[in-house]
């Protein structure tokens, strides 16, 4: 599921291998000239070996460039409101060679953002994206690594709120999804992720990170043409440099995907597991429910999470959000798209200042599209929370913002 960031034009890996890893892509490469390409030339090798077998094949090149600017009321989410502008360029490059068998592909990807207000430091993303996927008779296997990096005004202002000048977050994301058709109506299914969170700049003696391996294995039974049910076992284990922090959790969970037209789709989960949490242990449910339905011309979604979600202060935290999105073309060269949510953070994490205790978010936009390739976008949005310091003032935000984008059509070439 993609999550449109209200703030920013930003981006973070999702994995939906893992129950709780982050956003994902909600949801940048740090210092990608030191780090991010020699990984990108190691996934590369790795890639080109495994697919040797087939020497011939074709590359293609899809580019997408951006450009943007916005205002915001109050971008630190702090009672002493300032306003600022931003100014954003992004430059998206992605390989992608066929083979009989496999596709493997590469994604670099980099924003130039400058704001205003010099307090707000640097502001650039950065992203390196891999990917190698197979398919044989009977079995499929995904494997995908990815290298993030983003200013914490972007990662950490709805989560822990410390944002620093010229911090940001680096996130090395890796993992496997394999699945293996036994009969027409059974799958097996195994995925394992890692995912290795940390900071530099300013603010890093604040954020010590975190380390986050997980898995899950489990059997998918098609129970009819048009619903499937999928029971397994999972567990993690969270890591970080916090003092008495180490944390694990292990349980089963349920799965139900059903159809209920060609039009209406349900997909919910139900997860029970044991948790040790700094040091203390507790059992605790996880639920993911989505019911979307596709009108004329566009389509609306609800959900509902709650999860563990891990934050880069040492800390998970219990998490619930619900969320109404809908989308519509509103002539064949415009669309518009709506989206409100509510986040609520567990009463503990909120009493140890580890989080607000909710956000309520909404956000309009309206997309025109001149020509094949052009678009040109505006949109609006609005946050309501609490300060950090002062738990009960309310702080609010609302932001404007117009984008241009261009996405040339796609080049191949055989080597």
């Amino acid at each position: 599921m993609a999550a449109i960031c209200l703030r920013t034009s930003s981006f973070k890996a999702v994995t939906r291998w893992s129950s709780r890893d982050p956003r994902a892509l909600r949801r940048g490469v740090r210092r990608v000239s030191q780090l991010a390409y020699p990984a990108a030339m190691g996934c590369g090798c790795l890639l080109g070996t495994a697919a040797s077998p087939l020497s011939a094949a074709e590359w293609s090149m899809t580019q997408a460039y951006s450009s943007s600017v916005d205002y915001d009321s109050n971008r630190r989410l702090t009672v002493e409101a300032q306003g600022s502008e931003s100014a954003a360029v992004t430059a998206d490059l992605s390989f992608k060679r066929t083979l009989e068998t496999a596709e493997i592909s590469i994604e670099p990807r980099y924003t130039w953002r400058r704001f205003s207000d010099s307090s707000l430091g640097n502001g650039d993303d950065r992203a390196l994206l891999g990917e190698f996927a197979s398919t044989g008779d009977t079995t499929k296997l995904d494997l995908t690594a990815s290298i993030l990096d983003q200013s914490s005004l972007i990662t950490e202002l709805l989560e822990s709120g410390i944002v620093e000048g010229n911090t940001h977050q680096r996130m090395e994301q890796a993992a496997a999804n394999w699945t293996w058709s036994e009969t027409e109506r059974r799958q097996l299914l195994a995925t394992i992720s890692y995912s290795d969170v940390s900071y530099h700049g300013a603010g890093r003696a604040q954020l010590p990170g975190y380390r986050y391996p997980s898995g899950t294995v489990g059997e998918r039974f098609s129970i009819s043409p048009t619903g499937s049910l999928t029971v397994s076992a999972f567990g993690s284990t969270f890591s970080s440099d916090t003092a008495g922090n180490s944390n694990h959790e292990a349980g089963l969970k349920g799965e139900f995907i059903y159809s209920f037209s060609d039009r209406t789709r349900f997909d919910g989960s139900l997860g029970e597991s044991s948790r040790l949490l700094s040091g203390i242990r507790s059992h605790g449910t996880d639920i993911a429910a989505t019911l979307t339905h596709d009108v004329e011309l566009g389509n609306v979604s609800l959900a509902y999470t709650r999860n563990l979600m891990p934050y880069g202060i040492g800390f998970l935290v219990e998490r619930k959000e619900v969320s109404l999105s809908g989308a519509r073309q509103l002539t064949p060269y415009f669309d518009a798209t709506l989206a409100v949510s509510r986040i609520d953070n567990d009463r503990r994490a909120v009493l140890l200042g580890l989080d607000r205790r909710s956000y309520d978010t909404a956000s309009v936009g309206l997309n025109w599209h001149p020509a094949e390739t052009w678009n040109f976008g505006l949109q609006l949005g609005a946050i309501r929370t609490q300060d950090f310091r002062f738990t009960t003032v309310t702080v609010s935000e609302w932001r404007s913002a117009v984008t241009l984008s261009w996405k040339p059509r796609p080049s191949a070439r055989s080597w």
